[in-house]
């Protein structure tokens, strides 16, 4: 099916974008930091047949304006539930990608009975108490470091937004897509799809970014782990260099109801690098193939 045109709707938290298609229950898909409603674009021809899908652009991501009121991943959650509530969509299936992973699990945490299965795609937990306590620390630098810009980057944003045609024509053009895209990828997708990942990441609001980065670490997405008890699927990818394997197995072993499934060949974005793969898992755990296949 063609890709659907954006909506836009009016929540309390402001005004949100969003793509909506096909026909069934609601699934609903959160991109990750950098990207918008087009990361998810293959599940409009994988999954509009059994789902009715709703993509969102996160409050300062693709098309929709930063969220008023509360910021960073409580913000976000808040988003999400307000768009639930504002459609009455009742109890959704949700997937959320890398950043969209961890607001996927807190508006799991914060309303469970919203939500009937839960895909975490790309994202995990640090490996040790080590690592925990590094990330947990790089967030709060990150925290502090968003505070003292917030002002000024909240004063910029007009001239931010003239800007973003001029940021995304160079930000697109060769060589750049594939050295911003390299720490990320561990196959390259075609150009076209390229392209409009790093247009997406060239066009999100600079606070949105900051407060987004700052979240690795945040102890609240720990504490939402024994909350959402949904049936679960963390996916991944093997040579993922953001999320590795081990991540996301400590994710998965973490939550309550939850299996792992690892992508070969693929990175952290498999929705671009492995997409036949990825619509592929999304699918069967969303119909219950998988649980059919396994007995």
């Amino acid at each position: 099916m063609a890709i659907p045109a954006i909506q836009y709707i009016e929540l309390p938290t402001g005004r949100l974008a969003y793509r909506r298609g096909g026909d069934g229950p609601p699934l609903l898909l959160i991109h990750g930091w950098g990207g918008s409603s087009r990361h998810w674009m293959g599940a409009f021809a994988t999954l509009a047949d059994s789902h009715s899908i709703y993509v969102l652009d996160m409050p300062g991501f693709g098309e929709s304006p930063p969220a008023s009121g509360l910021r960073g991943l409580p913000g976000l959650r808040e988003a999400v539930l307000a768009f639930i509530d504002e459609l009455g969509l009742g109890a959704v299936k949700l997937a959320g990608h890398s950043l969209g992973g961890a607001v996927s699990l807190m508006v799991a945490a914060a309303q469970p009975s919203r939500v009937e299965q839960l895909a975490l795609v790309s994202f995990g937990l640090a490996r040790s108490p080590e690592e925990e306590a590094h990330y947990r620390e790089l967030g709060t630098q990150l925290s502090m470091m968003t505070a003292i810009w917030a002002p000024w980057l909240t004063l910029s944003r007009p001239w931010l937004a003239l800007s973003r045609p001029w940021r995304q024509m160079i930000w697109t053009t060769p060589p750049l897509p594939e050295m911003l895209a390299a720490p990320l990828l561990h196959r390259m997708p075609d150009q076209a799809s390229l392209a409009v990942g790093i247009a997406d990441l060239a066009a999100m609001d600079a606070l949105a970014a900051m407060e987004g980065a700052s979240s690795q670490g945040d102890p609240q997405v720990r504490q939402a782990i024994p909350l959402a008890a949904m049936p679960a699927l963390v996916l991944g990818g093997r040579q993922d260099r953001i999320f590795p394997p081990a991540s996301t197995a400590s994710l998965a072993e973490a939550l309550p109801s939850a299996r792992l499934t690892l992508i070969d060949e693929c990175g952290h974005v498999p929705m671009a690098e492995q997409p036949e793969a990825c619509y592929g898992q999304l699918r069967a755990f969303f119909t219950g193939l998988d649980r059919a296949v396994g007995g």
